[in-house]
């Protein structure tokens, strides 16, 4: 079920009749109110369908808003009209004045039903877009990898005046789920020395740029574990294109060279909209302290706290800007990797259970 329709479809065809019927009444109204405000406006079906849709990305922000219905986004709409226009007059040439036509317009009824009827319609048209989640625009290009080896993931990446950034217009028009391995296969990843794209015509072929670049820059061996964990979980996966994307060495400050922070790994589940950092953490190279013999106490428990002080700013600050929660794995936890990589797996694997229709099931029920 979509909404209270079998299929898009039948959203499809069911709202274009409803307009059909209600046509040649709508236009009749528009005409009179064209004639009597004296203002220039098309009354064909055309300058009709202008006068309504054309301000929808004014009225309503359809890039960065995710709308849970129709209703939503038709309220949202109206709120944004509303807002936009509701108080703008202007005066004809006997001396009336006059609020913003669509506005006196939608005070019809029948006019409003059709309005909100064309509304819905092209919320289901564009219905991935209109429902999908909407990421901070921070998010709409990450990069990750260490200060030699920077790569970066768009949503719909462009080149522009030597800067990359997103095609805004194309953002909603995206056919993958954000972050996942179908994003990279369909966008491919943005190499900032050459400025180019790199594109992957296959799996294996990313799955081998994973092993083959990414893991060999690591220093970590308990990172070198969780990549070939991950390619593991991966080949064995099902619905591999919609898996999210295990990101390593996820920057903070972007392609800066003095990086602020990297998180060792990252995952964007779409499905379930959490962000999750993980960092392995063992004591010898996240506490250690230089010269620790020739320290008195109360200098280690200085530079111990600055230490804590950075690993605990590093964390908050994620949380504040991304939305990302982290995770640590410490010495004790590091002694097993696969539970290290079980633990990141079900932040990969979730997903929401789709909601079950009441009214379907009722009628199952007296169908027994």
């Amino acid at each position: 079920m979509i909404g209270k329709y079998k299929n898009l479809n039948q959203a499809e065809v069911q709202t274009t009749q409803k307009l059909k019927d209600l046509q040649d009444s709508v236009l009749e109204i528009l005409k009179e109110k064209v004639e009597y405000h004296q203002v220039n406006n098309s009354t064909s079906i055309h300058g009709l369908h202008a006068l309504i849709g054309s301000k929808n990305n004014t009225f309503v922000d359809s890039v960065k808003m995710q709308f849970r219905d129709p209703d939503d986004f038709i309220a949202r709409w109206l709120k944004g009209l509303i807002d936009s226009t509701g108080h703008q007059v202007h005066t004809d040439k006997n001396g009336r004045t006059h609020k913003y036509i669509l506005i006196e317009l939608l005070k019809n009824d029948t006019f409003r039903d059709y309005s909100f009827t064309f509304l819905e319609r092209n919320f289901y048209r564009n219905y991935n877009a209109r429902t999908r989640y909407k990421p901070k625009e921070q998010l709409w290009i990450i990069w990750f990898g260490d200060n030699n080896l920077k790569w970066g993931l768009a949503i719909t990446p462009t080149l522009r005046n030597s800067e990359w950034t997103n095609d805004v217009n194309e953002i909603r028009r995206a056919n993958f789920k954000y972050w996942t391995i179908g994003h990279i296969l369909t966008s491919g990843i943005i190499d900032p020395d050459s400025n180019k794209l790199v594109y992957f015509d296959n799996l294996q072929n990313l799955i081998m740029f994973y092993r083959s670049i990414l893991k060999r820059i690591s220093n970590s061996i308990y990172e070198k574990e969780i990549f070939d964990r991950y390619i593991d979980y991966l080949k064995k996966n099902e619905n591999v294109y919609e898996e999210p994307f295990l990101i390593p060495e996820l920057r903070y400050a972007g392609l800066e060279h003095d990086h602020k922070y990297r998180l060792d790994f990252t995952i964007f589940n779409i499905h379930t909209n959490d962000f999750i950092g993980f960092e392995f953490s063992p004591h010898s190279t996240h506490m250690a302290i230089n010269g620790i013999t020739k320290k008195t106490q109360v200098q280690l428990n200085s530079d111990l706290s600055l230490k804590w002080g950075k690993e605990m700013d590093k964390r908050n600050e994620y949380f504040k800007n991304f939305g990302i929660t982290t995770i640590t794995f410490t010495d004790s936890d590091l002694k097993n990797m696969d539970k290290c990589f079980k633990e990141i797996e079900t932040f990969l694997s979730a997903r929401f259970l789709e909601s079950t229709d009441l009214a379907q099931q009722i009628q199952i029920l007296n169908s027994l």
